[in-house]
Order: structure tokens, then sequence, then C-alpha cells
């Protein structure tokens, strides 16, 4: 879970964040009462009290559509802070995504409850730059531990929105759910804040009947130390591999992955240090079998390329910033077109 919000008085980095980055998937129908999931086999019975919260989201996707709904809440009471050290999650099989933003430093203001996603981000397209996301998943089950007295200090009574997007290929109704177990320690315990930022290239063009690469280097504007790292694409991408870039030239590649649907989260232990200057190169290679040209989208029949790097120590500020990409173009803004 990502949020390290600073001290309090003290005020969110309005850029995209995503901490504790998990990337999962899992399957089979599962029933909410009162927001919290009931305790089965395809559930997770939330934390003791005291010991953390669970955010829960269930929705049918109708026969041969496309599902993308938001749900706006707020976190549980509570005095301060919550100190999440630990992150349960379990969602139905072949979620596209299902991810978890702040909603303080956004231009959206409406009262908890779902709404349609397609039409919250084409009337806030601010939405992607100003949110704070906290979590993002595409796989059934992830278990995410942070090192002993490390933490995501998350305020209470936060709003957030929780939205699953899903496509539903069958010839029937099916049950999407997902839970999310947050689980904390004592303020006092931690001695490590994190931060987290996503790189991403919304420049993005995969031409028709063709094999396309694309890629993106970026540099570190602070000193950081990296403990997480996953990508994200869509179906058409087969490969993307990630590289340390240190301003001038190319490493040897240290993180490959070929399945979109599941990307693999690289876990560094110890961290890897990236100085201000230092960098990364990714490439997402692609093959469009269609007719029609592809961009960058929310959509399943669109396409992303993009990283998260989960850091200590906590630095709203620290970013990995984009120098250079492969058609010479740099937006990173990520906005509804």
């Amino acid at each position: 879970m990502n949020l390290d919000v600073n001290k309090p008085g003290r005020r969110w980095n309005t850029s995209v964040l995503w901490v504790l980055l998990a990337v999962s998937w899992s399957g089979c129908s599962s029933k909410e009462t009162n927001g919290v999931a009931e305790s089965s086999s395809d559930s997770l019975i939330p934390p003791a009290e005291g010991t953390g919260f669970q955010l829960a989201m269930n929705l049918v996707a109708p026969a041969a559509t496309e599902v993308w709904r938001c749900k706006i809440d707020y976190l549980p009471a509570t005095f301060g802070f919550f100190a999440a050290n630990h992150v349960q999650s379990i969602q139905s099989d072949f979620i596209h995504h299902m991810d978890i933003m702040a909603l303080a430093l956004t231009p959206l203001d409406v009262e908890p409850g779902v709404y349609d996603c397609d039409k919250i981000y084409h009337e806030n397209p601010a939405l992607m730059e100003s949110g704070i996301f906290l979590y993002a998943s595409q796989v059934p089950k992830q278990e995410i531990q942070l090192p002993v007295g490390t933490a995501a200090m998350i305020p209470s009574k936060m709003k957030y929105m929780q939205e699953i997007h899903y496509v539903n290929t069958t010839t029937a109704p099916v049950d999407v759910f997902s839970y999310v177990n947050v689980n904390t320690i004592e303020p006092l315990e931690v001695t490590a804040r994190i931060w987290g930022s996503v790189v991403r290239d919304a420049h993005l063009e995969v031409p028709p009947m063709a094999k396309h690469d694309e890629w993106t280097r970026c540099v570190m504007n602070e000193n950081v130390e990296v403990i997480f790292l996953s990508s994200h694409t869509h179906k058409l991408a087969k490969l993307v591999t990630v590289a340390r870039f240190d301003g001038k030239t190319t490493g040897e590649v240290f993180y490959e992955n070929d399945n979109w649907h599941a990307p693999r989260l690289e876990n560094f232990s110890p961290a890897m240090s990236l100085k201000k200057g230092q960098g990364l190169e990714f490439h997402c290679h692609y093959q469009n079998d269609t007719a029609k040209t592809v961009e960058w989208g929310f959509g399943a029949d669109d396409e992303m390329c993009q990283l998260g790097l989960v850091f200590t120590p906590s630095s709203t500020t620290a970013k990995c910033e984009v120098v250079a990409t492969s058609d010479g173009v740099i937006d990173t803004s990520g906005t509804m077109k």
C-alpha cells in the first residue's frame, strides 16, 4: 500500500504515486456484507480491530461486456495515521486492473457510492496526475511484507477510490470481487517510510500488422533506495525489459516480463540504489496483428507502457524524470484523449 504521507501539516505531492505496487489476480465469486468480505475460500478475513482494515469491492459483469466501475468511500476513522507494513489481496481471475487512489488533491468531489469510471475520468481529465495511487493489482493473490520498522503512513478517514476494470468474454454474467487487507504496526515502531512513483510513456502508437518497440529513459531527481519495481502493459505487449541507465549509457537488462496479465514484481534485497542523475531504461515490445494503430489509453483495446517504483527514504518530490523516448516525444500526462 502506498501513501507514505508526510508529517501532519505537510501537503502530498500532486504527482501520481504507486507504492507497494502489487501486481496480482485470483478467481471465484464472493459476497460482501456491510462492506466487509464474508469469510470463505475466496475472500480474506478482515484484520482484527486495531491491527488494520479491509477494502472490498464487488460487482457483476454482464455477459460479453467490458465493465469499469469506481467505488468512492472513506477509510476507517481513528486517531492520526495508519502505519501500513503488510498488505494482502485477492481478486477475481482476469481482472484487467484494480487500483486504489487517494482523492485528497484531486478535483473529484462526489459522495460515496459506485460510479462509471469512464465518466469519472472524462469529466476529470487531471485525475491521473492529481490522484495518488495507493495500490494496484492484476493477479489473483498477492502478499507484500515490508522490512521490520518500514511502513507507509496513511491518514485515517481519508477519502479514496477503488476501481475495477473487467472484460467478460464469456456468454454468462460473472461475479467480480477484490479484497485488500492492510495490516498495520504501531506508529512508534516506524523507523523508515516508503514512497513511490510511476513512470509512463503516454505518447504511444503501435502500428498495425507489425512488431513495435517503445522505450523510455528516466533519471532520478533525488537519491533513492528502490525496494520494489514492476511493469504494466496491455495485451499487445509480448515483453517488457528494464535496465539501469547512468544518464549516458544503458547497462544490462535486470528485469523481464513476458506475461502482461501478471507482471513480475521485483523485490530488491538489498535495495537497488539510484543516485540523482541515475535511472532506468525500459522497453515495451508489442505485436499488433490488428488492422488499426493502437494508442495509449485505459481500455482493454488500448495500450500502456509504464513502470511502478517503491523506494525509501520517503520523499514526496522524488521521481524518475523522463529524459528521452523512442519517438522523441515526452508525454507522461496519462490523461484521457
